[in-house]
């Protein structure tokens, strides 16, 4: 596995398992945008000759608000802290990124090129296997925390897991949402009728999604090849009974599948795609006062055939 060498970055490798991850960096790094976490870009996984992610730009351009690939995770996707309460010009905060500046009068937008005014503090610390991030910040309106990320691959099996921790170490309560959008594509292959995409649950009866793919049973399948178009449908939204924050994408022809399985309940799961990615995107909920913390997890694990 060789890394793009304009961007700082690292391997792990468990002598079965290579996952490539780019480093958080407000000069050089592989993702500089406003709106997903800086820390832990799992940009390819290879397994027994099988790759899993792939950039989800052709081109690749490091400001771009989705120039990523794989589990790419974002805090706060319509409310940023202190977003409503900033004039223009003014700074609120965006978890994993830092401290960026509102442009204007009108609602935030998860896609708009908000300048970072500070991108916080990182720490960084790796070994063969694992890399733990940790960055912390603190505002003069009250905003604080302190986010802990690692990126460990698995002894026993091939797979991963993210663990995050979030610390409020302000003066005021922190409730937003938290996402991973799952970048995901196997062996290169673009996604559309030669992927099968499965959830812990099931529709009540068939749904189509723009008429191109159904969502029937646990299972959504993809009629015909996407081209220019993309794919989105909100499949759940209500309370978790407890293992709705999982899901596998599959790429029939090769065999080749990831699955993952988090331990926070989901309020919503969603289903994105384009070719160059199928996105099942579970949304958590993190709830804390002053002093309070929440740690959650999310194991990967990779299945190729033979």
């Amino acid at each position: 596995m060789t890394p793009d060498a304009a961007y700082p970055s690292v391997v792990l490798d468990n002598g079965e398992l290579q996952a490539l991850v780019y480093l958080p960096d407000a000069g050089r790094g592989y993702y500089r945008g406003s709106r997903f976490d800086w820390s832990g870009i799992v940009a390819r996984v290879e397994l027994r000759g099988h790759r899993f992610y792939a950039p989800l730009h052709a081109r690749h351009d490091p400001v771009r608000h989705d120039a990523l690939a794989g589990p790419a995770e974002e805090f706060a996707m319509f409310a940023p802290m202190g977003y409503a309460e900033a004039g223009a010009g003014e700074a609120f905060v965006k978890i994993g990124v830092g401290l960026l500046r509102r442009l204007d009068s009108a609602d935030y937008r998860f896609d708009a090129p908000y300048p970072i005014l500070h991108a916080g503090d990182w720490r960084i610390e790796s070994t063969a296997a694992s890399i733990d991030f940790e960055q912390q910040l603190v505002t003069d309106s009250g905003w604080g925390y302190r986010y802990l990320k690692r990126v460990q691959l698995m002894a026993d099996e091939p797979g991963l897991v993210l663990t995050r921790q979030l610390e409020n170490t302000g003066t005021r309560a922190i409730d937003i949402d938290h996402y991973n959008h799952n970048f995901t594509l196997i062996d290169d292959r673009p996604y559309g009728p030669d992927y099968s995409v499965e959830f812990p649950f099931a529709s009540d009866a068939p749904r189509s999604i723009d008429d191109i793919a159904w969502f029937r049973g646990n299972r959504i399948d993809c009629g015909e090849a996407l081209g220019e178009r993309s794919l989105w449908i909100e499949l759940f939204e209500g309370r978790d009974p407890g293992f709705y924050n999982a899901a596998l994408v599959r790429n029939d022809r090769s065999g080749a599948a990831v699955a993952f399985r988090g331990d926070a309940p989901v309020e919503r799961m969603v289903f994105w795609a384009v070719e160059r990615a199928a996105c099942p995107e579970p949304f958590i909920r993190i709830r804390l006062l002053p002093g309070e913390a929440m740690t959650w997890s999310s194991h990967y694990r990779y299945h190729v055939p033979g």
